[in-house]
């Protein structure tokens, strides 16, 4: 289950929400069909892609999907195994949370960024043309140290 720390006194998962971020545990080995009919048009479902996130090397951690970006396309992705950090701008601050084995991460349009803290397996459902991809824009938000992930 997703670890969610936030900014003191907020909901973290309120805050989250209001974002355009929602966090699911997957009650099986994929997100169920009516989770992405709440978040992906019909005929926009599929597996996008399966992929590995390996960490990045030491300086690289803020560039790609390290970097403060927004993404034009709606998601709706699960985590097959490892651990991965998240953090997203939202109203009250920048709430972190780590993402395991099983996690869904939804989002439609939230400012956000993503470091695998280990090797990482996905699986990547998106909106738009079959042809379309993510097509992230960078924010221009500065790089701040990424937080130091639980137990470590």
């Amino acid at each position: 289950m997703a670890k969610v720390t936030g900014p003191q006194g907020e909901d973290a998962h309120a805050l989250l929400r209001h974002a355009g971020v929602e966090l699911r545990e997957a009650p099986g080995i994929d997100v169920p069909d009516e989770w992405l009919a709440e978040v992906l048009p019909e005929g926009e479902r599929d597996v996008r892609a399966e992929i590995v996130a390996d960490p990045p090397a030491p300086g690289a951690e803020f560039e790609g999907m390290g970097a403060w970006h927004v993404n034009a396309q709606r998601e709706c992705h699960l985590v097959k195994g490892g651990r991965g950090l998240l953090q997203v701008v939202t109203d009250g601050g920048i709430v972190t949370v780590e993402l395991e084995s099983g996690d869904v991460m939804i989002v439609r349009g939230a400012e956000h960024r993503y470091l695998p803290v280990e090797a990482q397996g996905w699986v990547l459902r998106w909106s738009g043309a079959p042809d379309a991809g993510l097509d992230p824009r960078e924010t221009g938000r500065q790089a701040t140290p990424w937080p130091v992930p639980p137990g470590e």
